[in-house]
């Protein structure tokens, strides 16, 4: 295994992190998980939350320290567009040309649905953009641009990852639907894989690693246990997933 990682270690990596809302606050423990075993990003893309957990990554933010801000936040509060992006300008820095290496947030342009990878200009706007969910908050007007949560074109963006430049991919999927999915045996790689769209099935087949964690219903809850309980989810699942990569690719 420490041979196989070494030569990953080697490889341009790219983490691509879904959105699913209070959910991905599970992506903190897979970069711990990362980080434990010498794998470090050097691009990210995140969708809805995942563009939040990626902006912290991208800017520097080791993963106790992405958890910290966790467990010292009420994530509900960040459901508000006002009070997500001062949280961003708070934490993170005012522009993309700002972070220590590329990053993409993803958000679907109205009416049309199209999926935009926003890759510069104003940070804030941008996570915004990407996590206004439908029904809850108004489109973010960006850029000439009415954007809304990135979840609906592409909820988990490997392929932006490729695009920008990674040879092997990492994903860390926490979408709702595709956990509820897989526990009713409906895999997106069998005969019953219409019952995903076309960006997720694409976004897999760009995947080199797929971690996929179990969110314990717990995890909801808007306190420090319920975020160290994601975490933990996020690093049981990330560090099954190596080892069963690993062991396929030994066999």
């Amino acid at each position: 295994m420490s041979h196989l990682l070494q030569s990953l270690q080697q490889k341009r990596i790219g983490l691509a992190l879904s959105g699913g809302a209070a959910r991905g606050l599970a992506h903190i423990g897979v970069i711990k998980a990362l980080e434990a075993l010498g794998i470090r990003p050097t691009v990210v893309c995140g969708t809805s939350v995942g563009s939040l957990i990626g902006c912290a990554i991208a800017a520097g933010r080791h993963s106790t320290e992405i958890a910290e801000m966790a467990r010292s936040t009420f994530w509900p509060r960040l459901l508000n567009g006002r009070l997500l992006e001062q949280f961003c300008f708070d934490n993170f820095p005012e522009t993309f040309a700002n972070l220590k290496f590329p990053f993409a947030a993803i958000a679907t342009a109205l009416p049309r649905n199209e999926m935009v990878a926003l890759t510069a200009g104003d940070l804030s706007s941008a996570i915004s953009a990407s996590c206004a969910l439908r029904l809850l908050r108004r489109p973010v007007l960006r850029e000439g641009l009415r954007l809304k949560d990135g979840g609906f074109s592409c909820v988990l963006p490997a392929v932006t990852c490729r695009e920008l430049g990674a040879e092997f991919v990492i994903s860390s999927d926490v979408w709702e639907w595709s956990s509820a999915m897989r526990s009713l045996g409906q895999s997106p790689t069998t005969s019953t894989r219409r019952l995903y769209p076309n960006h997720y099935r694409k976004a897999l087949s760009y995947t080199n690693l797929h971690i996929h964690p179990e969110i314990p219903a717990s995890g909801y809850l808007p306190n420090a246990a319920a975020v160290d309980r994601m975490i933990s989810a996020g690093e049981r699942a990330t560090y099954q997933a190596f080892h069963a990569g690993f062991a396929k690719v030994a066999a």
